[in-house]
């Protein structure tokens, strides 16, 4: 019980930090970015995402997503396709994903408010508490594939294989999330 205790506390701590957003000065001035509202850049093609998205699924039941995205392309403008480099880090209820991978984005410059988000990623995967469709205190290693349309809405799958206790527990399992955000 005291540990459940603990364990909310430090969640609470997580997303104090997380949604706070410090402030980076040079020579004693604010740096100022377009769109900086939620975001942290760090230069041109390097941006933490403090929260991009709300999700539910399984193992690790409600869970946000913070990321790091290195983009890639230096000239973005009018860009149909976009590469980058993602980071993620994904807290959860009853467990928690780090990932890393590679990120799309489709924006075709005519349709100004579409846009597909696709990623693959490779991801270790922590369980604690009541996980669904796996054993608690295990971690795994696994892949994901996701995809957002319109960045709004995002569902993702993956495949996790169990690289703790081995003990001729099998415990690979497909996981699913479906959420709000990319």
């Amino acid at each position: 019980m005291k540990f459940r205790y603990i364990l909310k506390v430090a969640y609470a701590v997580l997303l104090l930090f997380l949604l706070a957003q410090p402030v980076w000065s040079q020579e004693g001035k604010q740096k100022k970015s377009q769109n900086s509202r939620g975001m942290l850049r760090l230069s041109d093609q390097d941006v933490i995402l403090p929260i991009t998205s709300i999700e539910w699924g399984t193992p690790d039941r409600w869970s946000i997503t913070s990321r790091y995205v290195h983009m890639f392309e230096r000239d973005r403008d009018n860009k149909t396709w976009l590469n980058n480099l993602s980071i993620t880090l994904s807290p959860g209820i009853s467990g928690g994903r780090f990932g890393i991978g590679y990120q799309s984005i489709f924006s075709p410059p005519s349709m100004p408010d579409f846009g597909v988000f696709s990623e693959a990623r490779v991801v270790l995967l922590r369980t604690w508490g009541n996980p669904i469709s796996a054993v608690s205190d295990r971690t795994y290693a696994g892949a994901e594939i996701r995809s957002s349309l319109s960045f709004l809405f995002n569902i993702g799958i993956g495949y996790y294989k169990q690289i703790s206790d081995s003990n001729g527990n099998g415990g690979d399992f497909y996981g699913f999330h479906v959420g709000v955000g990319i």
